[in-house]
């Protein structure tokens, strides 16, 4: 079994045998049919896609002895055929721009062009890869262009287009080719392994279809590795190892659990594609590309055309269904927050850290166990700033703080409503300086931290409070603390008031900075309420403890 040769073995013979370049065919076999063959044709396109093919199969048509006129296919019957497939004929000349660059090669090239064919109609030279050829084997080629013999037709082969002069494009019929679809190329992979009778699982041929990336001859190239297995029957999980590809149906379920907000699920994803041993980088490309194509089919649906060399058309519709379940804007989210991530997985100590941040951060406020889990890890940010507080203190005169440890009773949660439970922020700065009195004198521990908030905000019976500091928030949060500032609250304004700490960047808004050892000057608005220069951080530390110093 030539296994590794696949592609030559199979290269198609006849033009009916070519895959996905129709409107190339159609026009060639017409100007056959109808004797208007040009004397220099330019194949543009990516590589694999069919141009020295369908360069030989046009130099057999054209020579074919017993030329159908009907179908301008070539019989492969007659001795010029037959010497054209067996690459023997001496009137075809197939030429690599890249090992002939030069002048000299263009000049050897005009002088063989002069002789007339030994066999064949038409003397046929075909130069792949042209956009290599040197500026002056272009401007000794040009003089043939303009003036060839009758019987001498030049196709030019290249993948850049952009690198050959305009001079030559505008002296040849230009055809452009484009990448095969996805259907097509999994068509003729199945013929084929139907021919080297090998079982071979659909999914495991979509997956040599799309690394492919419109190529036929890299598809027959990576059938043919795939295939030297000699495997009974080849599966999906074993091309993918041979291709170095993630499994698809991960790719898709990760794609459904994030839209779905399903945390769980999408980090156990990635820690089974990290424990199979597959390439989390790649992985990852594979996601953003498929992210990608549904944010494009969430704009207009007709864009799912443009996918018909990477995606079959079950794995469209399934695109078309995860479309109806999100939107727009929820998949440019999804897709900025994993951009981000990108070239950190390879440089990470952990590969799949990144991808779990990110996970998490698509997910957040959307999974309520994570809420929980983030609520509950932020309260030891009070120690460590307290622990950032003992390490500024001056260590000249030591200073000894004893805690008095006050046994407070739990407050509880009363009903001040008088039947109008309507409040504003205006209210609310009114009696500020009031209400922090009256809570410092219930409850010491806060007096530090008052001075440090400032009310941002009202919205249905619930005060938004903006403190200066993250650990702030968490003791003002804390049930009792919370309780006490609704109570006093309450008790003034005569209704019931919810409070809800958040930190200055939450609350969007900046809290004046401050340095007053206690509670705010209360003869002051809350707004003209200037700082004082006098307290240290040591007196914070003490009144957010409730204690004394002790000289």
């Amino acid at each position: 079994m030539e296994s590794t040769t696949l592609y030559r073995k199979y290269r198609p013979q006849k033009f009916s045998d070519i895959f996905g370049q129709s409107h190339i065919v159609q026009t060639l076999s017409n100007a056959i049919t109808h004797n208007r063959i040009g004397h220099a044709y330019l194949f543009t396109g990516p590589r694999g896609t069919g141009k020295t093919t369908m360069a030989r199969l046009f130099a057999k048509a054209v020579n074919c002895q017993k030329n159908n006129a009907a179908t301008a296919e070539p019989c492969l019957e007659c001795e010029v055929c037959k010497n054209i497939s067996a690459g023997k004929s001496l009137d075809i000349f197939e030429i690599d721009a890249a090992s002939n660059t030069g002048v000299e090669n263009i000049r050897e090239l005009r002088e063989t062009a002069k002789l007339p064919p030994s066999q064949a109609k038409y003397k046929i030279y075909i130069i792949d890869e042209v956009h290599m050829l040197s500026s002056g084997a272009f401007n000794a080629l040009l003089k043939t262009l303009e003036e060839p013999p009758a019987h001498v037709i030049f196709i030019l082969a290249t993948t850049e287009i952009h690198k050959v002069p305009d001079t030559i494009i505008s002296r040849c019929q230009r055809f452009d080719f484009t990448r095969i679809s996805l259907e097509n190329i999994i068509k003729k992979l199945s013929d084929i392994a139907a021919k080297e009778e090998v079982e071979i699982e659909k999914s495991a041929l979509e997956a040599i279809a799309i690394s492919a990336e419109g190529g036929m001859r890299d598809a027959e190239s990576l059938l043919g590795q795939v295939i030297s297995l000699e495997d009974k029957k080849i599966t999906t999980k074993e091309v993918e190892e041979i291709l170095g590809t993630t499994n698809r149906q991960s790719i898709e379920d990760l794609t459904e659990a994030l839209i779905s907000k399903n945390t769980l699920k999408a980090i156990s994803l990635i820690d089974e594609v990290a424990n199979s041993g597959f390439d989390l980088d790649v992985f990852h490309k594979s996601v953003l590309n498929y992210f990608r194509q549904i944010l494009l089919v969430s704009i207009d649906q007709s864009l799912a055309k443009n996918f018909s060399f990477e995606l079959t058309s079950e794995q469209i519709k399934k695109i078309l269904d995860l479309v109806k379940i999100t939107n727009t804007a929820e998949i440019l989210k999804i897709l900025g927050t994993l951009s981000e991530i990108q070239g950190k997985i390879k440089t990470s100590f952990i590969p799949q850290l990144p991808f779990e941040i990110a996970i998490t951060e698509i997910t957040k406020g959307l999974s309520a166990k994570i809420e929980n889990e983030t609520q509950a890890a932020e309260p030891p940010k009070l120690a460590a700033k307290i622990e950032t507080y003992s390490k500024e203190i001056p260590k000249k005169e030591p200073v000894k703080i004893i805690a008095e440890v006050k046994m407070e009773e739990e407050p509880k949660e009363e009903n001040f409503s008088n039947g109008n439970n309507s409040f504003n922020l205006s209210d609310i700065k009114k009696i500020w300086n009031e209400a922090c009195k009256q809570i410092t004198q219930s409850n010491q521990s806060l007096a530090a931290l008052l001075p440090h908030s400032i009310p941002a905000k009202v919205e249905n019976g619930v005060l938004f409070i903006a403190t200066k500091y993250s650990f702030y928030k968490d003791k003002l949060n804390e049930n009792s603390n919370r309780l006490t500032v609704e109570n006093v609250f309450g008790k003034l304004l005569g209704a019931n008031v919810k409070i809800k700490p958040l930190t200055e960047e939450e609350a969007g808004v900046k809290v004046p900075e401050t340095r007053s050892s206690s509670v705010p000057q209360f003869g002051k608005s809350v707004e003209n309420q200037k700082p004082k220069e006098t307290s240290s951080l040591l007196e914070n530390a003490a009144d957010l403890l409730g204690g004394q110093i002790i000289e």
